[in-house]
């Protein structure tokens, strides 16, 4: 058990951990109105090797604190529900792709 709660600890910190690096690289610097290429969000997510490197550690330090610590049940539920909002994220981020993809071939 302590496996899948370290699991989903690791996730829920990187998914966060992704959105405050995006706010924090990206958009901060952002005037309203403007508009940010897929290559610059696969340059500082998927393209980069510091970005898969935190996946790494965010998972090992998850299941690190998971092994060493049960925590209540109640702060499970919570990273549960809470990781949802990084993960919408992530799908509606592959939809624009899959659907700029469809657009870019032509295949409206």
């Amino acid at each position: 058990m302590w496996i899948a709660k370290g699991t989903l600890l690791g996730f829920w910190l990187f998914g966060f951990g992704t959105m405050a690096w995006l706010y924090f690289a990206l958009y901060r610097h952002l005037r309203p109105n403007s508009a940010v290429s897929i290559s610059v969000f696969s340059g500082l997510t998927t393209a980069n090797a510091y970005w898969w490197a935190a996946l790494v550690v965010c998972l090992v330090l998850g299941l690190a604190i998971a092994r060493s610590w049960a925590g209540p049940i109640g702060l499970w539920i919570t990273l549960l529900v809470t990781g949802l909002v990084p993960a919408g994220c992530f799908a509606l981020f592959l939809i624009i792709m899959y659907r700029l993809k469809h657009v870019s071939q032509g295949q409206v």
